[in-house]
């Protein structure tokens, strides 16, 4: 795969490609080398960027309330699985899923406020029986949102943080009708989110060319055909993966995304494959990893720049355009870059946007 580059950015780690497969072992580097990547060590000594305040949505298998403590904030029950009530499989001395994210999104912001919305399978098998039960509890979720902001119960800003997505399309009847356009009530209900100033984040998805998922439809596979639905959706952060180093992860899916959704997708690209400093068998993986690390830094953001000043669009695009190295341009497998928090802030700090007045949570 030649030479790997650490520290500042060479021009091998964003012309080729690394699958953990073929190096034998799925982790790659550290926490503290993934978060000196994109800036997060200098996020983290900046007053005011805890996530105090910052509620933020984990759609995904489901949180552990009694993990989580004072950082739960309660959820929605789903079928049968009520929230805050993931568990680890049996023997396991891995976190759940959902838990994985919520750790990323706490390491950078720790003060933030985590909700469970256990809706996504381990996979969508039945795309058109997902969609049957998405549709009203996103809707009954983004109700719920809509009459806490009005209350003022927690009138603090709102991340919908989405570490899921459509991997085979065979099930999809009628083809495209969510995964290619407008039409779905799923894509239009989360578009309207972005309009009503929520921020959204997306996976890009785990199907990439050179080493795609298992789950992934034989079709599904490679530039123009994985990243698929609300994941292509232009209003949304859409987040593919990098190793540590800024070398891309083979089997970060491609753009571009779909025309009647959003065509430079993923937006740009955040580390996965490394392990917690403290605990080896901490690992975090795939584009989950990528999207749960770019939303702490929002959350992080978020608490100094409440989304009624700076909207979730005009903050993508500062994430976009201070996305490293390619500051602006667009690529399908990087998209604009990699996740830079430094710069990020830094814009954010010397455009005329000044914080809201601050909000209870």
């Amino acid at each position: 795969m030649g030479q790997v580059h650490t520290g500042e950015f060479g021009p091998a780690a964003f012309s080729e490609h690394w699958c953990p497969h073929d190096a034998g072992d799925a982790v790659f580097a550290s926490r503290s080398a993934a978060e000196r990547l994109h800036g997060i060590d200098f996020l983290k000594t900046q007053p005011g960027t805890t996530g105090e305040r910052v509620n933020v949505v984990v759609v995904d298998q489901g949180l552990n309330k009694e993990v989580l403590g004072d950082r739960y904030g309660g959820g929605w029950k789903v079928g049968d699985t009520r929230p805050g009530t993931a568990r680890p499989e049996p023997g396991s001395r891995r976190r759940p899923h959902g838990m994985m994210i919520a750790h990323n999104i706490l390491a950078i912001a720790p003060k933030a406020t985590l909700f469970d919305l256990p809706l996504a399978p381990v996979k969508i098998s039945d795309i058109q029986a997902f969609l049957k039960v998405a549709v009203p509890k996103y809707r009954e979720m983004l109700d719920d949102i809509a009459q806490w902001r009005e209350t003022k119960e927690r009138s603090g800003p709102w991340i919908l943080v989405n570490p899921w997505g459509i991997f085979d399309r065979h099930s999809e009847q009628p083809k495209g009708h969510y995964t290619e356009t407008l039409e779905s009530p799923l894509n239009q209900m989360i578009k309207d989110a972005v309009s009503k100033n929520i921020d959204v984040v997306f996976v890009a998805g785990n199907c990439g060319q050179f080493c795609a998922d298992d789950r992934c439809g034989p079709t599904d596979q490679g530039p123009g055909h994985s990243i698929w639905g609300a994941n292509s959706l232009d209003a949304v952060l859409t987040v593919g993966a990098v190793r540590a180093d800024g070398m891309w992860l083979g089997y970060s899916s491609q753009g571009p995304g779909q025309k009647q959704l959003g065509i430079r997708k993923p937006d740009l690209c955040a580390a996965s494959n490394f392990r917690d400093d403290d605990d080896a068998f901490s690992i975090h993986t795939g584009t989950s990893a990528a999207c749960a690390m770019a939303a702490g830094v929002i959350a992080a953001l978020r608490s100094k720049w409440h989304s009624q000043t700076v909207s979730p669009l005009a903050l993508k695009d500062v994430l976009n355009q201070t996305a490293l190295p390619s500051g602006g341009e667009w690529n399908p497998r990087l998209g604009h870059g990699i996740l830079n928090a430094r710069a990020a802030f830094k814009a954010l700090a010397n455009s005329a946007a000044v914080a809201a007045p601050s909000a209870s949570a």
